[in-house]
């Protein structure tokens, strides 16, 4: 057997357990199989599509389009893909989503600097825009844990068990919040439990409770200590029980009323440092980001940009480019941007050196000049000088004297010992000598 049909088997064989793990909710287990998967076989379009879908389910929405978009990338035609990022645009599902992960990293924040209160809040907001958001259902059980509410813990690790059942994560906080409720439970069957006596009368045994002090005493004086207690007990069910109840709502809303305050706060602030900022600097940085696309049509166009650049069209690949937010990309994303436009960037200058060159041909020297410098200025010794050489020559043709000493001399510095260079230095030479003999006539004149 070749070793090609081997690794295709492999990565079969961990796509259809990645398939079966998926379909028992095990999504923890399902991304190791099919990561495994496109590790014997990157261009496995199913094993990419499933795994961004259980992406999707996991609640990690930015992982799943990244994976669709690399799919689409391999197989453009009759792929699936197309229709999962189709479905991520409807409805303001994208951005919605995209909300949720921003508050997510809010609350992970608040939850970082012990402000509890403040991150329980922002992560139920997550939860009701994103409710199968596995990592933001086990930090809110874990802010309950920290807390002592291990049945409000294990209400949300229940949930979350649902989405995935194969995650360590939640299986181990499950442990430990299942322990402590049983501990609780143990304690409290224990206060419970009321200390009896049996009375032998003849051949029968009665169970009774023992009586304490209060029990013992007449039914006037206990009757009289029983209203006095009942009424001491309310008054602590109030203060133990209502008022803290009453605290806690009052606290829940003074903390959601400051994460909006904070919210305007950062815009406000944000505001007047823009306003601040220096307008000719902000107009060019506006201008520079203005109509860039989202973070699904950056991918579709940093496609784009590597068909138009495999078809030999630089000029439309370097136009996608324009269009694309980098900063949304992903690590690999950018890897991708980095390399498609060092590409373009090279066929550019070979598309730019060609024009200019038959532009000099057909005695066209403004092209000429307007080509060879857009080379010159990414590459100043592109052709080994050549393009340099040609730009001086252009100005002479031009009538600009000086502008083509200037970059005779570039070339005659950068290959001193070439005839290229000699040959720059000795018509340098003669122009400056012309200009210089010119500006005595005309001083004589």
């Amino acid at each position: 057997m070749k070793a090609s049909d081997m690794i295709h088997q492999a990565a079969n064989a961990s796509y259809n357990e990645g398939l079966a793990l998926a379909k028992l909710h095990d999504l923890s287990g399902a991304i190791v199989s099919l990561s495994m998967a496109l590790r014997y076989d990157k261009r496995h379009t199913q094993a990419r599509n499933l795994l961004g879908l259980v992406y999707f389910e996991y609640g990690e929405p930015v992982l799943a389009m990244r994976e669709w978009v690399i799919s689409k990338n391999f197989q453009p035609d009759g792929n699936r893909a197309d229709h999962y990022l189709r479905e991520m645009q409807k409805g303001g599902t994208l951005e919605k989503l995209d909300s949720a992960a921003k508050k997510f990293n809010q609350g992970l924040d608040y939850a970082r600097s012990g402000n509890l209160d403040l991150a329980k809040i922002q992560l139920k907001r997550v939860l009701s825009s994103n409710p199968r958001m596995i990592r933001a259902r086990q930090l809110l059980a874990l802010i309950y844990i920290e807390r002592g509410q291990y049945a409000d813990a294990k209400k949300e690790l229940d949930q979350a068990n649902k989405i995935d059942a194969g995650n360590e994560i939640t299986k181990t906080y499950l442990q430990e919040v299942t322990a402590a409720l049983a501990e609780s439970e143990k304690k409290k069957k224990k206060r419970n439990e009321v200390d009896v006596i049996d009375i032998v009368d003849g051949n029968d045994v009665v169970r009774m409770p023992r009586q304490t002090f209060v029990e013992a005493m007449d039914n006037s004086k206990s009757g009289i200590l029983n209203i006095l207690l009942g009424t001491g007990l309310g008054v602590l069910v109030a203060i133990f029980l209502i008022v803290p109840t009453v605290r806690q709502k009052a606290n829940d809303d003074t903390a959601s009323a400051l994460i909006n305050a904070n919210a305007q706060a950062q815009t406000s602030q944000s505001d007047i440092a823009d306003l601040n900022e220096d307008i000719e600097k902000l107009q060019k940085k506006l201008d520079k980001y203005e109509g860039k696309a989202d973070i699904k049509n950056s991918y579709e166009l940093l496609l784009q940009a590597q068909g138009a650049l495999s078809e030999g069209d630089p000029v439309a690949a370097a136009g996608y480019m324009e269009q694309i937010n980098k900063k949304l990309l992903s690590k690999e994303g950018k890897a991708l941007y980095e390399t498609i436009q060092a590409d373009v960037l090279v066929k550019q200058m070979e598309l730019d050196y060609a024009e200019g060159v038959k532009a000099m041909e057909d005695q066209d020297f403004e092209t000429a000049v307007k080509k060879l410098k857009a080379v010159v200025e990414q590459e100043e010794t592109y052709a080994d000088g050549d393009a340099l050489y040609r730009l001086a020559e252009s100005y002479v043709k031009l009538e600009k004297p000086e502008a083509a000493i200037k970059y005779y001399r570039k070339v005659q510095e950068a290959y001193p010992g070439r005839y290229i260079g000699r040959k720059s230095k000795t018509k340098a030479d003669a122009l400056e000598a012309t200009l210089e003999t010119t500006t005595e006539t005309t001083e004589d004149e």
